[in-house]
């Protein structure tokens, strides 16, 4: 699977800084230029969402309330987001943040794409190496660019 040929994105990340989220949100356009129809999902790390933090179907929150003791995310629109049939997840959360882990892994996505770490093999269909010093902008950029190219060569023949 890659980019062309995707028709529904789903991403998923962490919430925490306000020139993230606006990456995420800029990037969610860049998506929907090309046609697709994406879905994000950012993580808060706070007990809380924010005051005045505005969601909308295509750009949704969650934060630790919505987790039980387990970590274990649980809402309906979690559920709905974990349900969906992706042909692309992006996960662009850090690997250690567990409620991010938990809908990447339960996701029904067709292709899963996430940083590298070793001991998440079997979680992710494509992962790309970014040492922890990388920042989003960059994951998210070289994760674009691997998309594109990805596969590109068998779709052309179709």
């Amino acid at each position: 699977m890659n980019i062309d040929a995707a028709n529904n994105i789903g991403i998923i990340y962490c919430a925490d800084k306000p020139e993230e989220v606006e990456l995420i949100k800029n990037y969610v356009q860049t998506l929907r230029n090309l046609g697709k129809q994406v879905k994000s999902l950012g993580f808060f790390n706070v007990k809380e969402l924010p005051l005045g933090l505005n969601g909308s179907m295509m750009h949704q929150y969650y934060a630790m309330k919505e987790l039980n003791w387990y970590f274990k995310p649980s809402s309906q629109f979690i559920d709905n987001f974990v349900n969906d049939e992706f042909d692309i997840l992006m996960d662009f959360g850090a690997p250690t943040q567990l409620p991010i882990m938990y809908i990447t892994s339960m996701s029904r996505a067709k292709c899963k794409i996430g940083k590298y770490l070793e001991k998440y093999v079997d979680f992710y269909d494509v992962m790309i190496e970014a040492t922890e010093n990388k920042k989003l902008d960059y994951v998210v950029q070289t994760t674009h660019d691997y998309m594109m190219v990805l596969n590109k060569k068998a779709i052309d023949i179709i």
